[in-house]
């Protein structure tokens, strides 16, 4: 992996060179490039103070544009871009003199329009610490290619076949409408087997922790 940082970025350079090589160069667009296998991603980085201003000039709109257009930065191809915003809005906020709704409904109006209309992503790193840890993050993700292929099979239920006879018990009955792991549980400990519950009452369904009489019906109805 490969990083260039433009030379404009002193704060950020120092940082950078604790963590990793990397190459001081004049970007002409955005501040900071990572490129690995897949291609490069390029990082605008933005102080509150820059980002507010910017809005105001309509200066940022220009440079979001440019970085949607841009396919290739310094003879790589570019395939992901960033805003990172550094600093909190607090400095605004406890300013007196400030309208409040008036100004955060212009935070939040450019940020979603950054989000969708821009189609560029964004992370707020509220001090400088919090920019550091991002920072140290970002590169060991991009090196390792966390941000590219498909979800890891974690955000997804096992298939029913794969699991132990127990815990399929637990997933049939956390199907039902009103029904959790927790209830779940209770039922299976209370009941032993989902033969015993499809055969109870609602009343006796209630005898349970956690069935109340709404709960009682729906499970009521799943096997009657």
């Amino acid at each position: 992996m490969k990083v260039f940082i433009d030379n404009r970025e002193m704060s950020t350079i120092r940082l950078l060179k604790k963590m990793r090589e990397c190459e001081v160069v004049r970007l002409p667009l955005g501040d900071l490039l990572i490129v690995g296998d897949s291609g490069a991603l390029v990082v605008e980085r933005k102080t509150v103070s820059d980002f507010v201003g910017s809005i105001r000039s309509n200066r940022l709109w220009d440079q979001l544009l440019r970085l949607m257009k841009t396919e290739e930065i310094l003879g790589y191809e570019v395939k992901r871009r960033l805003l990172v915003i550094h600093g909190g809005f607090w400095e605004y906020t406890n300013v007196s003199s400030v309208d409040n709704r008036r100004f955060w409904n212009s935070i939040f109006g450019a940020l979603l329009e950054i989000l969708f209309v821009y189609d560029t992503p964004f992370v707020v790193c509220e001090n400088n610490y919090a920019f550091e840890v991002f920072l140290r993050i970002l590169l060991d993700r991009e090196e390792k290619g966390k941000h590219d292929g498909l979800p890891k099979a974690r955000w997804y239920r096992k298939p029913v076949s794969r699991l132990p006879v127990k815990e399929v018990k637990h997933y049939l009955l956390d199907a039902i409408p009103m029904i959790g792991e927790v209830q779940a549980k209770n039922l299976l400990d209370y009941y032993g087997s989902i033969s015993n519950i499809a055969k109870s009452t609602k009343n006796e369904l209630m005898r349970v922790t956690g069935i109340g009489e709404k709960r009682a019906e729906k499970i009521y109805e799943m096997f009657h």
